[in-house]
């Protein structure tokens, strides 16, 4: 009698401390941890909120390289005379511009491609551009080239300074400086085709700034590379041609936007 008195006051006992613990026996019906499938909901909302932030930070970077390419195309329209502290305005009427015109891309379709004051129509070329250059940004960032990053930079500025004067600054160059330390170098390609191409202009029409961008592609694409670019260039020279019946070009712009689109060709191949 006593053996089971002290049999049952021992199993209530076991089973009073067992429903003071937080520990649980899960049932054969039910396998999975309960501790898990109270906080999925958490490892949930972690999850896309880390997607969030990824897309925020690709917009963030997008933006930021439509900026760079409007910023720098202000600097090609006004230099050697820069102004930093001037404000944006109408090329037309010279109207200062509100601060929600001059939002890249979205500025564009906000006013409707016009200015507010004298309605003359903004060419459709600078909001394509700022997409462009933010994809270009982007796409660049993405891949973990940064060392090219200022070559980029500096063929925009280029391209901008030959598209609205015909000329080039030589200062201009200095923004590619750190891709050249950044980045293997082709000194053989980059000397071979700076002195082919100086013999070919003595017979043919080749500006000395063509000569010295091409120069430097070789130098840091290789002479291959190059090659595609110049060959797409007259491409895309060949087919404005068939448009605008043009005599002569401005070859830098065309040398920019063939360097991207190899670029982008080749980043996709590989």
């Amino acid at each position: 009698m006593a053996y089971v008195l002290s049999f049952i006051f021992n199993k209530q006992t076991n089973i009073a401390a067992n429903k003071s613990t937080s520990t649980r026996i899960p049932s054969k019906k039910c396998p999975v941890n309960a501790t898990f499938l109270k906080s999925y909901p958490q490892f949930l909302v972690i999850f896309i909120e880390v997607i969030k932030l990824k897309y925020f930070l690709y917009f963030t970077i997008f933006i930021l390289g439509a900026c760079i390419i409007s910023f720098l195309k202000v600097i090609a329209h006004d230099y050697p005379q820069i102004n930093v502290l001037r404000r944006s305005h109408c090329d037309y009427c010279g109207r200062i511009l509100r601060w929600f015109e001059i939002i890249p891309i979205a500025g564009y379709f906000i006013t409707n491609g016009n200015c507010s004051s004298c309605k003359n129509q903004i060419n459709f070329w600078h909001p394509l551009l700022e997409f462009i250059g933010g994809l270009t940004f982007l796409l660049l960032i993405y891949l973990g080239d940064y060392a090219y990053l200022p070559l980029f930079c500096g063929l925009v500025l280029l391209g901008f300074t030959d598209a609205y004067y015909g000329y080039v600054y030589p200062a201009t160059y200095i923004i590619i400086f750190p891709t050249l330390f950044l980045t293997p170098l082709h000194i053989s390609n980059a000397i071979l085709t700076y002195l082919i191409l100086l013999l070919i202009s003595r017979k043919y029409t080749f500006g000395l700034g063509d000569i010295e961008v091409l120069a430097i592609l070789s130098l840091i694409l290789g002479l291959m590379t190059t090659l595609w670019i110049l060959t797409l260039a007259c491409l895309l020279c060949i087919m404005t041609y068939l448009f605008n019946r043009k005599r002569s070009f401005r070859f830098i712009p065309y040398l920019v936007m063939a360097t991207g689109i190899v670029y982008l060709i080749l980043s996709l191949n590989n």
